[in-house]
């Protein structure tokens, strides 16, 4: 999907336009964080907008603006070797982000992270996907995490990677609301959770050799 490899059947199509490789109209946000150590975080962040050839000026403006949306600001003119864990992701997503991709990808983000971190990220990412509509494709291997940030649940099989069974969801909406951690204690979430899990083991002991 990002477009660094090739599909080895089929095709990829984003908004009817075949993917070809990659550009910026797909952000990645990786497992762990892709930054320059050299640069400091405002110029990691605007790198993009410095390949695509956008006006100094512009790209200042818009790099600040979402440095300030991840709540970074006063941090723009540190290395990111003098951040925590959680901050250097938060600039890897602010880096994605300054480019308006239509689609944005990202690869167990949070996986590296410490409980209260990654419940706070899970949160930026929910008013991301909130305030933009962008489309965000998230892998996780926690069950919690897709229910919680996800609109549709893909399960899929370990190897070879199949899609097993999707699930529409509306959880994601009910936690941006007040006393949104309320929703993991009803019974629709709990009994989907549960339908899900049974099914990943299900799947994983079928492939088991």
């Amino acid at each position: 999907m990002a477009g660094f490899i090739m599909p080895t059947q089929g095709k990829i199509t984003v908004n009817g336009k075949e993917i070809h490789g990659a550009n910026w109209h797909r952000g990645v946000v990786f497992q762990q964080p892709s930054l320059y150590p050299w640069l400091n975080v405002e110029d990691n962040v605007k790198f993009g907008l410095k390949m695509r050839r956008i006006p100094k000026k512009e790209g200042n403006e818009i790099a600040l603006h979402f440095l300030e949306k991840v709540g970074l600001l006063e941090f723009r003119k540190h290395k990111p070797y003098e951040l925590s864990g959680g901050m250097r992701q938060r600039i890897s997503i602010a880096r994605v982000l300054v480019n308006s991709p239509l689609v944005m990808l990202m690869d167990e983000p949070f996986g590296a992270l410490d409980a209260l971190t990654r419940e706070q990220m899970q949160t930026l990412i929910r008013n991301i996907w909130w305030e933009t509509k962008k489309t965000i494709l998230f892998i996780t291997h926690d069950v919690d995490e897709a229910l919680s940030l996800g609109s549709r649940v893909i399960v899929m099989s370990s190897g070879p990677g199949r899609i097993i069974k999707e699930f529409k969801t509306n959880f994601t909406k009910e936690i941006t609301s007040d006393n949104g951690n309320d929703v993991r204690f009803k019974s629709q979430y709990k009994e989907l959770r549960e339908k899900i899990l049974d099914l990943i083991n299900n799947v994983h002991s079928e492939y088991r050799v």
